[in-house]
C-alpha cells in the first residue's frame, strides 16, 4: 500500500473517532516509534546547546542518578577537592555535577522515560565523563559497551585493592572489560551524603574529558582508606 494511501486512511479513520483521549490513543499507537525518533532527536540538540554554555570553565561532567539530595544536604565541595587532591588546580575550572537525574523511584512512567531519553542523549553526544547510578541503570548503558575498560586505565594495585567490587556487565564470558567500580557504604560519595545504597561508577567510553574522568576516579578511590 502506498504511503499516500495509508495517511488518507488514518485520517478517515481519525475523523471517525469520538473524544480526544481515543484519539490520541490512535496516534500514539500508529506513531509512536517516529514521535519517540524526533523527540530524542531534539532532545540530544538541546542537551548539546545548553552544554556548550560555559563549557569552558568545565573540565569535568559527572551524573548522579538516583541520588539522595532530595532528602539531605550534601557535601558538593568533594568534587573540587578530589581534583585539587591530584595536583589540578580548580581556580578557574570546575566540575559540573547532575543530581537533577531520577528514574524508576516513583510511578511516573513518562518521566522516567524521558530520563532515559535525556541518559541516552548524554552518552550519545559525548557530554558525560562520570556516571554513577543503581546497577539496574548501570546495566542498561554497560549493555551497550557505554563505558571505558579500567583494566587497561587505572593503577593495577588501587584495582587489586577493589577486586572484589570490579563490575563486569557479563560475568559469564571471559575477558569481559571492567567497566565501573561498585562503590558501598563509606565510600567518599556516601560519606558526602550522595548516597546511602550501593551504586557503581564508570567512566563513559567518548568522555569528553577522559583524562579527567580517569583522574577523579582514581582519586576517589584511593579517598576510601
Amino acid at each position: 500500500m502506498k504511503i499516500s494511501e495509508m495517511i488518507r486512511k488514518d485520517r478517515q479513520k481519525l475523523s471517525e473517532m469520538t473524544g480526544l483521549s481515543s484519539k490520541i490513543r490512535f496516534l500514539w499507537d500508529y506513531y509512536k516509534a517516529p514521535i519517540i525518533a524526533i523527540t530524542l532527536v531534539l532532545t540530544i540538540g538541546l542537551i548539546s546547546v545548553l552544554n556548550n554554555i560555559g563549557r569552558a570553565n568545565v573540565n569535568l561532567y559527572v551524573v548522579l542518578l538516583n541520588n539522595d539530595t532530595i532528602i539531605r544536604e550534601c557535601d558538593e565541595s568533594i568534587f573540587n577537592d578530589t581534583m585539587s587532591r591530584r595536583g589540578i588546580d580548580m581556580k578557574k575550572k570546575t566540575v559540573n555535577v547532575n543530581t537533577e537525574l531520577s528514574v524508576g523511584i516513583g510511578s511516573d512512567e513518562a518521566a522516567d522515560m524521558e530520563t532515559m531519553q535525556v541518559l541516552t542523549a548524554l552518552f550519545s553526544i559525548s557530554d558525560l565523563d562520570v556516571y554513577v547510578a543503581p546497577r539496574e541503570y548501570f546495566d542498561y548503558f554497560a549493555a551497550n559497551n557505554g563505558f571505558a575498560d579500567l583494566n587497561v586505565l587505572m593503577d593495577k594495585n588501587l584495582l587489586a585493592e577493589y577486586s572484589a567490587d570490579l563490575y563486569k556487565y557479563d560475568e559469564t564470558t571471559a575477558n569481559r572489560p571492567v567497566q565501573g567500580i561498585v562503590l558501598h557504604k563509606g565510600s567518599p560519595l556516601h560519606k558526602a551524603g550522595y548516597y546511602h545504597g550501593d551504586v557503581i561508577i564508570g567512566v563513559v567510553k567518548n568522555a569528553v574529558h577522559f583524562d579527567e574522568a580517569v583522574t577523579f576516579l582514581q582519586q576517589l578511590l584511593r579517598d576510601r582508606n
